[in-house]
């Protein structure tokens, strides 16, 4: 991301803002592949939606392989239509467990502990479906890695602190965070950001006031020193033409 150095001071005087705001919950020790549900609907949705959505899959389904047959149309029925990205959703979810099942003969992720760090990270972003946010999020809470989960709410309300560029994307927004933050604060980082963005949502490219002021006022400056510029021009022009009409007398 560019300026990167400039972005890295704001984002520390955000977190130093808002850490104590938020608390980091002790989270359950689940294997991979219920994480990789769980946080597919965690994606672009708040924890309470997230988790509700969870149990009603659950009644739904009776384990994740069967969860993997169901049609996409019947998943995004029992989530509901006020469900966020409801159909899109239950697409990706189907198709990365059919690609898991595939691979592995099983749907399951229990293979991914034997690989290093990279491979494992690597064969998650790979899977068919598969989202930055929910690929991320099985790395730091189920396979320790170093990983900030990030999605499109994440990247609107930091682009309105200014934390990140206007035109970021998602991956590269968390190429950001992750080269930021130390593998140690990962996970209460991510949580706290998670937080914040779900509880201060901001609509893809709105600004907050202040940063709104801040380009106003800059724009103000800019047109009044464009402004004094063209009156000085305009000036010396002037004091030219008037004394070589003087000399013509």
């Amino acid at each position: 991301m560019k300026n990167a150095a400039q972005h890295g001071r704001k984002l520390n005087g955000l977190l130093r803002r808002i850490k104590s705001k938020y608390d980091v919950p002790e989270y359950d020790e689940l294997d991979p592949i219920e994480q990789l549900v769980r946080s597919f609907l965690l994606w672009e949705a708040s924890a309470a939606q997230a988790d509700a959505g969870y149990d009603r899959l659950m009644k739904l389904t009776v384990d994740f392989n069967d969860l993997r047959v169901t049609d996409p149309t019947d998943v995004a029925a029992a989530l509901g239509p006020r469900f966020p990205r409801v159909e899109e959703r239950a697409y990706r979810l189907k198709v990365s467990l059919q690609d898991v099942y595939e691979r592995e003969h099983a749907v399951s992720l229990d293979g991914l502990a034997a690989k290093s760090k990279r491979e494992a990270r690597a064969y998650l972003d790979d899977l068919n479906g598969m989202v930055p946010f929910v690929s991320a999020r099985v790395m730091l809470l189920s396979l320790s890695g170093h990983a900030i989960p990030v999605d499109d709410r994440m990247v609107a309300r930091l682009q309105a602190d200014e934390v990140a560029e206007p035109k970021v994307t998602v991956a590269e927004l968390q190429a950001f965070l992750e080269h930021q933050v130390k593998a140690a604060d990962a996970v209460q980082v991510a949580e706290v950001l998670r937080q914040y963005a779900e509880d201060t949502p901001v609509k893809p490219g709105a600004t907050t006031k202040k940063a709104t002021k801040k380009r106003a006022a800059a724009s103000t400056r800019k047109a009044a020193g464009t402004k004094k510029k063209t009156t000085k021009k305009s000036a010396k022009k002037s004091t030219k033409k008037t004394t070589k009409k003087k000399r013509t007398r």
